[in-house]
This record gives C-alpha cells, structure tokens and sequence, in this order.
C-alpha cells in the first residue's frame, strides 16, 4: 500500500533520490506499527485529526505529528527536519494511515483501525478540495481508503456466522471416579454462533421498527412538520441510537428514505435553519465531552452541541442529504466511543 511513495514525495516540489524513497518506506512502516498499537480511544481520534489537518490546508502540521514523524525518518535518514520539509509530514502520515487500514476488517466492528478509519473519513471529508493536485491526490487517497475501510468493516460486522454441528458428548472417569466430558468445549462455539447472531437481528429489528415511524423522538414531532434538513440531522442522530456498531450503506439509505428537494446549506445557516431545535438534538448526542474535544473529526455535532461554526470547511455548500448522513457517522462514532471497548 505504500508504492505510491515516490510519486507523493514530488509534492514538496523536490525529486527524491532513492535513499528518500527507502527511508521515508521505513519510516512509513514504522508510524502504522506504531499507530497501530494504540488502544486510547481518545489519542486513536486526536491522531487521526493531526493526519487529517497535515493533508488539509496548508499542510503544516502541528508540532506532535512533525516531531514523531521526524523521528521516525530519522532513524533512517538523520539529516531529516521536519520544518524544512513539512509537506512530508503529511505524505509519511498519510501514507502510514493507507498502509494501516490496509489489512481486511475483522467481523467485530470496532477495532483500532475501526476508530481510526471513521474518524479519518469524517475528517477528510469536511475538508476543502485542495488546489494543489499532488497534495489533493495524496488527501484523497487517504479519504478514499477510510471510506471503503469503514464501509468493509461494517458490512463485515454484520454478517452471521454459521452455527457449528452438534459434536458427540465425552464422558470420562479417571482416578479417584473423576468425571470430565468435553461438553464446554462442544458448546461454547454453537453458543458463541447464536449469541452473536441474535445480537445482529435484534439490532436489525430496532432499526427497521424505527425507521417505520412517522414521528422524530428527539423533536417529539411529526416528520411532515419539520424542515428536510432538520429532519434529516434528526434522523442521523437518532438512528445512531439503535446501531450496535458503526453504521452500513443500508442504514445511511434508511435515515435518508425521506429526501425530496434536498437544498443546500453551509454549517452556518444549517445551524440557522436548526434553530431552536439544537437544544433537543444535542441532547440525543452521547458523549458531548468527546465531540467537543475533537471538532474536526465531529464538526457537525460540536456545531450542534457547542453552536460554534468556526471550523475548516464550514463554508461549503452541502445538501440535505449529505449533512444527515454526515450525522449518522458523527453519531455513531461518538457513541462508540462512550463504550470505551476496543477489541482485537
């Protein structure tokens, strides 16, 4: 997943040589092993928006990322200072997040690259397009990798898995009349099979019955009496709600079933045409404390939370459609992240 390297390292305006492709694969390698390995759900998030912002703007990043990525290709390039070449902060960070979602998802649902796969893309994807091709091609891979890593590990987390045949019973008495059988062992997968499929179908069922309502709880109205774009923001939160993991195509076509003229808004005059309806649709936000911590990453919901607008990209002009989408995924990630669970 790192071949682009040689071709993104041209973004600094520089041709590298062959030691700067090889030490910045190195180094590349090392961050993903290294970002890999943590299990703080919070610094896993406040990572993936350092990655975010380095690909973005001006591509300066903040003082931590450049100095972990100096050091990193300094073990293998020691003249290397990130200040003299910011740019490559982005293109090491970038390219290190790539080769990290690379693996195929697990069938859990929320793992390390499960955090940061989600936050990555809803980071990325409120971000301006870049003028500067080479940086935008670099920016956009990245998104488009989160993206399809997030969607892959949702559907994934979702399939059933097969219930294993009954085994014969073994009974055996040793010394002493000791009887021991292998009946925990006979069981315990069949019991696992069943146990993980009844979860998925309850979750399924909770999301049908409540996608087959007429009425906003969050709002304690009728759908027919709100807004398209307040009823599609309400929609995205609540759905989150009823979702036992991150959130699958079908679950953003769902929360997306009532479209009709879908106009356009930046966040400011989201949050306007929201109005006094931001109050009870923070309250459907779980763990506010994490949105406001990372704005970037939850831009929306800390808008709605907070009614602070100033955040990159919040100028831009997006549908209805995009910004009740854009609520399922901020949701759904935040409540996941007040479980605190990770597994491996």
């Amino acid at each position: 997943m790192t071949d682009n390297i040689p071709v993104h390292l041209r973004i600094t305006g520089l041709i590298p040589s062959n030691d700067d492709v090889d030490s910045r694969r190195l180094a590349v390698a090392d961050l993903a092993k290294t970002w890999g390995e943590v299990k703080k759900i919070g610094s896993i998030v406040s990572k993936a928006a350092a990655i975010a912002a380095s690909l973005g703007g001006d591509g300066r990043p903040d003082g931590e990322l450049g100095t972990e990525v100096q050091g990193a290709v300094q073990k293998y390039a020691s003249a290397f200072l990130y200040e003299d070449r910011p740019l490559e902060v982005g293109v090491c960070a970038g390219l290190a997040a790539v080769a990290m979602l690379a693996p195929d998802p697990a069938s859990n649902g929320w793992t390390i690259q499960d955090v940061y796969s989600n936050s990555l893309w809803s980071a990325l994807a409120f971000q301006p397009v870049l003028e500067d091709g080479k940086r935008e091609n670099l920016r956009r891979e990245v998104l488009d990798r989160a993206r399809r890593r997030s969607l892959d590990s949702a559907e994934r987390a979702r399939e059933r898995d097969a219930v294993p045949d009954p085994v014969d019973l073994v009974v055996m008495i040793g010394e002493e009349d000791k009887v021991t059988t292998n009946f925990k062992k006979a069981a315990l997968d069949a019991i696992e099979a069943l146990r993980r499929n009844s979860a998925l179908d309850r979750e399924e069922l909770d999301f049908l019955w409540w996608s087959q309502l007429s009425r906003s709880r969050l709002l304690d109205r009728p759908l027919s009496a709100l807004s398209e774009a307040v009823k599609l923001v309400g929609a995205g939160i609540e759905a989150s709600n009823h979702l036992r993991r991150l959130p699958a195509g079908v679950h953003r076509d769902l929360v997306l079933r009532t479209v009709d003229t879908d106009p356009e808004f930046d966040l400011p005059e989201l949050m306007a045409e929201i109005g006094g309806d931001r109050a009870p649709l923070a309250a459907g936000v779980h763990a506010s404390s994490n949105v406001t911590a990372h704005p970037t990453v939850f831009p929306l919901l800390n808008a709605i939370v907070t009614g602070n607008v100033d955040v990159v990209g919040s100028e831009i002009k997006r549908k209805a459609s995009t910004w009740g989408a854009r609520a399922l995924l901020e949701s759904a990630l935040s409540r996941n992240m007040a479980t605190g669970i990770i597994k491996q």
